[in-house]
Formats: C-alpha cells, structure tokens, sequence
C-alpha cells in the first residue's frame, strides 16, 4: 500500500500495519514497560545516542555539562562526558546534542557572540573539556529583540531549539533558532567534521512558520513539526516531509496533537516517535481540554477517504514529555517531568507490571 510520495518514506510502509487505530489511545490503554534510568538529575534536557545505542547521552540543562550512562545498566556505569563550561551570561549554554559517530558529539551552543556548533571526541570514563572542542563552527547571531518576542509568543517548552544528524551522517540539521536566523538550517558532514551552516537546500517554509521539532528519517528525508499559520482554526501540530536538496514540501499531514516538542526515528522498523501532546486552548474561551495526554507518540500511516494521513497513538503517559531518542523497537527514551525530570526507558512491546 502506497501512502506518501516516493519511495523514499519508508517509514509509512513499515507502520502501515497499524493503520486502523483510533486518532488517541483511550485513558484505559495499559502502560507500557518503564524503566527510570536518570532521577537525581531535575534539569534532565536533550537526549543522544550513537547507532549502536550502548551509550546515552544525556544533557544537564542546569549544570551545562553532559553526563553518558549505560541506558541498560545505568547504576554501574555513568560518567561525565562534557564538563560545564563558564557561563558568560544568562543565556548560554549548550541547548542541544547529537551523535555524530559513536564518539563523536556536536553540541548546539549559544554565547555572548551568537550560535555554534561545538564537537568533542568523547572516550568513556573521561570528561572533555568544553574549552577545548575538536571543532567550533559559528553559525551565526540573532536579534535580541525578535528572540525576547519570539520567547514571549511560545508556550513553555516550545521554544528548545532542535539538532538533528542524519542516518548517514552526511549531513545536519538545525531549527528553532530565533529570527532573523532562517527557520532551518543545514550543514554538511565530512568524516568527523562539520561544514558551514546555510539556509540553501533547505525546505522552504511559509512565512511566520517555525518547527517546534524536526527529526531526519531513514530514507534522509527532513521532518519538521509545525503549526500551519494558513489554518489558525487548526491549532494542532502538522508534520511535513522533505527531501534535500529539493526544498519543495513532499507530504503535509495534520498529526492531531496541540504540542510536539521532539521526535526520532527507529532504525530497525522505521517507526515515528514524538513526545508532546497537553492542553488545547478552547475556541472562544481561555479554559483548555487535556484532548491528547502528555507522553510518548507513535504516529501511525492511515488513510482516511481515499487520502494520505497520519494518526497519533499515544504509547505512554508521561507528564512534560520533552525529548526522545529511540535506541531501538524495545528501548525508547525519555525525558519527562515538571519541576523535576526524569529519564527513562520504555518498551513498547512490554506491558507494565501491575503492583
């Protein structure tokens, strides 16, 4: 069965055999296995992990350091991957991490001077040092005063900006930078090192979009998560599929969820992961209805009258879900919780003990 354009969308066919699911998953869905890996650290942040999936990478928003656990045996080894650096003021810092090869990290970081990326070649049981980076590309500065709007505009959470690297590791992609920097960006990957960063062979988007989120499939094709500023009756969160370097849009689908704030890949099927969901706003009024739940998604190829759509099945309850990396089908992570967060493992192919 056929359902985005190309063959490239791989991802549609391997999901395809959940196609006949209801759009959310009931509040008496059972739970999923869950396995907390990271408690004792509240400002829990990015996620990242190599292809392999033996190590994870997790970021400390509060410290500014990187801290590397065993995701399956996080008690016996855990060590700090990147120290915390000196802050020269109150927004900097690193505000999101990714895998380049299994040990090297890029870190998307902001300071007095603007926006970069840094790299580290990481070995286990040893700290790098943030001050000496295998690598330091500038990508560029952005207005204070459009930023401080921008912030203002956003609900708590919206606002993270997202790095992502592609299976193949050609390439990178950033989003969620604040204007007047382009709404994504790309840059390309030679062996261990980055390229400059640009806006050419970017998907093109419609003024006054910008994704929440932004993952790179299987077949390398860019995924952004946005609200669609055409359909203001639509408040949900729309995914969109491209393939650089031809910026035109492939697939434009309505996932149904108000918040998506990160999203993965699978590499052994091809499933979608995204973590959002929460409140909508009511027309007419400021109340809002908890019409999807906070978690771990699954979005789902349906077809609905004869047309390409997405469906999202919410796999696990987790109040302020906020990134997801996927390991492989049996181990997702999480990161997860308000005032204080959480890391965690879940096994969609298990169902939780019940105490």
């Amino acid at each position: 069965m056929g359902f985005f354009p190309g063959a490239r969308t791989a991802w549609l066919a391997l999901v395809c055999g959940f196609c006949v699911r209801a759009a959310f998953a009931t509040p008496a869905a059972p739970q999923p296995q869950r396995t907390d890996l990271i408690t004792d650290m509240p400002a829990a942040g990015d996620l990242a992990a190599p292809t392999n999936g033996q190590t994870l990478y997790v970021l400390d928003e509060a410290r500014g350091e990187v801290v590397a656990i065993d995701p399956f045996d996080p008690a016996a080894k855990r060590w700090t991957a990147v120290s915390a650096g000196p802050r020269a003021d109150a927004g900097a810092g690193t505000l999101a991490i990714g895998c380049i090869d299994t040990s090297m990290l890029a870190m998307l970081c902001r300071n007095r001077d603007g926006w970069s990326f840094q790299t580290h070649r990481l070995q286990p049981g040893t700290a790098a040092d943030p001050a000496k980076p295998a690598q330091s590309v500038v990508i560029g500065r952005a207005n204070e005063a459009a930023a401080a709007a921008a912030a203002n505009a956003k609900s708590p959470g919206d606002d993270r900006a997202c790095l992502a690297i592609s299976p193949s590791r050609d390439w990178l992609g950033v989003s969620g930078l604040p204007a007047p920097l382009p709404a994504v960006m790309r840059a390309p990957i030679a062996g261990a090192r980055i390229g400059g960063v640009s806006a050419r062979a970017c998907p093109v988007l419609p003024a006054g979009m910008r994704p929440t989120a932004a993952t790179i499939s299987m077949a390398e094709e860019f995924v952004l998560f946005a609200t669609d500023p055409a359909d203001r009756a639509a408040a949900s969160v729309f995914v969109s599929f491209y393939l650089p370097p031809d910026p035109r849009r492939l697939l434009h689908l309505d996932t149904s969820l108000p918040r998506v704030l990160d999203a993965a890949f699978c590499r052994a099927d091809g499933t979608l992961w995204v973590v959002g969901g929460g409140p909508r706003g009511e027309s007419g009024g400021t109340a809002s209805t908890m019409v999807a739940p906070e978690g771990l998604w699954r979005i789902d190829a349906v077809m609905r009258n004869g047309r390409q759509s997405a469906a999202a099945v919410c796999v696990a309850r987790l109040e302020g879900a906020r990134a997801v990396v996927c390991l492989s089908e049996r181990a997702i992570i999480v990161t997860h919780g308000r005032e204080t967060r959480t890391v965690s493992r879940i096994d969609p192919t298990q169902t939780a003990s019940t105490p």
